[in-house]
């Protein structure tokens, strides 16, 4: 075996992470095709070869990553799913919170969706699509349905339907924060708030109108007011009447 590639199992992990962990810093710092194997290598402290000795390529490195990470995530959101059937009544702020605390808990992952996966067709797009979304989307639909079937959620609410704005409201928010933060002043620390939190809970359960019924008769309201132009017209017409 040639020389620095070791054959302790144990060192041959701690060296694989030291690798996984270059890569997650290196990502907060430039973009996923700006990172070369050897910056790689000398932000893990070891050897070019070691990359493609363990992972094949850079791409192969960075879907064990992405694999590790779904892993996880997959781990949390199931430790989160059996906190809020302990506590139904809290199903939404519990699902809320965790998730952007899961979310926001890798930067890594939000800079390599902005800048790869949600631009270009690859490898690293199947496999975050395996590591990640799908493994959590299964998880999510279970639970809005047991939800559901509880009367926790709407009886007439599609889990799909729900499962897509839940993500929208947690995930837009962070892959638009460049823009966000320069034109609204809402920033990773922003989304990261309590305050935050609260209000996409609120939301979601209640969405931004005062109330169902005040939503109705400000409706009716302004259905009722006579349009400007045809009151205008009706008020000449009686001038020239007069005249």
């Amino acid at each position: 075996m040639a020389r620095g590639r070791p054959q302790d199992p144990a060192k041959q992990q701690l060296s694989k992470q030291a690798l996984r962990q270059a890569a997650r810093d290196l990502l907060q710092q430039k973009p996923y095709r700006s990172i070369s194997i050897r910056e790689l290598a000398q932000q893990a402290g070891m050897q070019s070869a070691m990359v493609s000795y363990y992972f094949g390529s850079k791409e192969g490195l960075f879907i064990s990553l992405l694999e590790e990470s779904g892993e996880h995530r997959q781990k949390v959101f199931q430790q989160v799913a059996a906190e809020i059937l302990q506590q139904p009544n809290q199903a939404l702020a519990l699902l809320v919170n965790n998730m952007i605390d899961l979310i926001t808990s890798e930067p890594w992952l939000v800079r390599l969706l902005q800048d790869e996966i949600l631009t270009q067709q690859s490898e690293l797009r199947s496999a975050f699509l395996e590591a990640v979304p799908k493994r959590l989307s299964r998880g999510l639909l279970e639970l809005l349905e047991t939800l559901i079937q509880h009367n926790i959620l709407r009886p007439d609410l599609n889990p799909h339907f729900a499962a897509a704005s839940l993500m929208s409201n947690l995930m837009f928010p962070l892959l638009a924060e460049p823009v966000m933060s320069e034109t609204i002043n809402v920033n990773r620390d922003v989304i990261r708030s309590d305050a935050w939190k609260q209000h996409v809970t609120q939301v979601l359960s209640q969405g931004l109108m005062l109330n169902p019924a005040a939503n109705h008769n400000s409706h009716s309201a302004i259905a009722d007011q006579p349009d400007s132009d045809d009151s205008s017209q009706d008020q000449l017409s009686n001038d020239h009447t007069d005249n």
